[in-house]
C-alpha cells in the first residue's frame, strides 16, 4: 500500500473534524438585563461589559451618543457600523425621526412605532439607555422582526420619562434588533453600545487550510524518505 493511500483516510477526518468545530451553534441568550422581562432589573455599561459571556468581545469603553448630521430621512448611520432606522408603524419608516441635543428621538408613537437597530458582522452584544420624550412607555425588544406582540423583552418606562438601561449578550451574532411598542409615548434612545468579535474563517476555508496543511506535510514526509538513487 503506498503512503499516498494511507494517508487518504486521515486527511479526510482531519478536514471533517476542522470543519465541525467551525459550525456555529444554535443561539444562545447568555445575558439580559432590563427592568422588566429579563433575566437582571438592574445594570450598567460597565456590568454588562463583564458579564457571562463578554470574554472575548472588544467593547470601546465609551457609549456612542448621536449626532444630526449622520441622520437622512429616518436613517441613522453610526459610525460602528451600525443603522438606525425609525419606524412610525412595523412598515412605515418614521421620516421625522430627529437628533435632539445627544440623543436619537422618534416622531410618534404607539402603534408598532419603534426603532430598528441593524448591526454590523460578528456583534454579539447590545446595549442603550432609553427613555420616552414625554408620558410613559412599555417598549417590547425584538430579536429579527418588528412583531411587537411576540416581543423578546419588556422594558417598562414609568410616567416622567426616567431612563431604562437594557443589554444583551449572545454566543451567536446579532443582526437586527427592534425597539418598539403597543401604546405609549415617543422613545428616546439616549446612547448605545455594541460588542464586537474578530472575525473567524468560514467553515470552507478552516477546512481548505487544514487540507493544505496536511497535503504539505505528506508532500514533505514523502520527499524525507524517498530513496537515493545510486551514483553511476
Amino acid at each position: 500500500m503506498t503512503m499516498f493511500a494511507r494517508t487518504t483516510p486521515k486527511v479526510t477526518m482531519l478536514v471533517l473534524f476542522l470543519a465541525a468545530l467551525a459550525a456555529p451553534a444554535s443561539a444562545t441568550i447568555t445575558y439580559t438585563s432590563c427592568s422588566s422581562g429579563c433575566s437582571s432589573t438592574s445594570g450598567t455599561y460597565a456590568i454588562w461589559q463583564t458579564a457571562p459571556g463578554s470574554a472575548g468581545l472588544t467593547f470601546s469603553m465609551s457609549p456612542a451618543t448621536f449626532a444630526g448630521g449622520n441622520l437622512l430621512s429616518g436613517v441613522y448611520s453610526d459610525p460602528t457600523g451600525s443603522v438606525l432606522t425609525g419606524y412610525s408603524s412595523a412598515n412605515s419608516i418614521d421620516t421625522g425621526m430627529s437628533v435632539s441635543g445627544s440623543s436619537l428621538l422618534q416622531s410618534v408613537g404607539g402603534g408598532g412605532a419603534g426603532i430598528e437597530i441593524a448591526l454590523p458582522a460578528n456583534t454579539y452584544a447590545l446595549a442603550f439607555n432609553i427613555t420616552t420624550f414625554s408620558g410613559f412607555g412599555n417598549p417590547s425588544v425584538e430579536l429579527g422582526d418588528h412583531n411587537v406582540n411576540g416581543n423578546n423583552y419588556s422594558i417598562v418606562i414609568p410616567t416622567g420619562g426616567s431612563i431604562q438601561f437594557f443589554s444583551i449578550i449572545s454566543d451567536t451574532p446579532l443582526s437586527q434588533v427592534f425597539v418598539g411598542q403597543n401604546f405609549g409615548g415617543r422613545l428616546q434612545l439616549n446612547d448605545f453600545e455594541i460588542g464586537q468579535e474578530s472575525p473567524t474563517p468560514e467553515p470552507a476555508s478552516v477546512a481548505l487550510l487544514g487540507s493544505g496543511l496536511v497535503l504539505l506535510g505528506f508532500l514533505h514526509r514523502r520527499r524525507i524518505h524517498k530513496p537515493n538513487r545510486a551514483v553511476a
